[in-house]
């Protein structure tokens, strides 16, 4: 039953995909507007992860710079067990440093992924940026006929939008 269902779904949803599909080829000038609102929200939400990464990548870098503090304080304070000969505070401030050691390391590695996310996410802006002020509506809304240089559009929009979508899964596993 389920299954009987869900094949009459799908079929609905192809032949409204496919009666979308006409219409927007009759269209051309809507579909333009369309597209034009799709990379305009695309432009938003990429701004939005952009300070959100910004923001993280700030409090990983104050976090670097505390641990590092704490190293160089349980570095000096191991320097002070020896000299003193504390078998027992020698043992326990290399323990410390090697603790905080693994977490700078931690947030060093965090650091370098959010970095990478934001050069990756300027691009994806800039192919956005670009792709709106490509999308004109067309000149010859009579034609059906899409030149070459539309369907080369085309194709690149369904890539960055595929990217787009990917670089939104990927930040939502962070």
């Amino acid at each position: 039953m389920v299954r009987a269902s869900m094949g009459w779904w799908d079929e609905l949803e192809a032949s409204l995909t496919a009666k979308l599909d006409d219409f927007l080829r009759a269209h051309p000038d809507l579909a333009a507007e369309m597209e034009q609102d799709t990379l305009a929200e695309q432009e938003t939400q990429t701004r939005q992860l952009l300070q959100q990464l910004q923001g993280e990548t700030q409090t990983l870098e104050q976090k670097i710079l505390a641990t590092g503090e704490q190293i160089r304080l349980w570095h000096e304070r191991l320097a002070l067990a020896e000299r003193a000969g504390r078998q027992d505070l020698i043992h326990a401030a290399k323990m410390r440093q090697g603790i905080l050691m693994t977490q700078g390391n931690q947030y060093w590695a965090e650091l370098t992924v959010a970095k990478k996310r934001i050069q990756q996410l300027q691009a994806l802006l800039t192919q956005i940026q670009s792709k709106r002020q490509q999308v004109q509506p067309p000149t010859d809304s009579s034609s059906g006929y899409q030149t070459p240089d539309r369907v080369e559009k085309e194709f690149r929009n369904l890539e960055l939008e595929r990217e787009f979508e990917q670089l939104k899964r990927d930040m939502g596993r962070k």
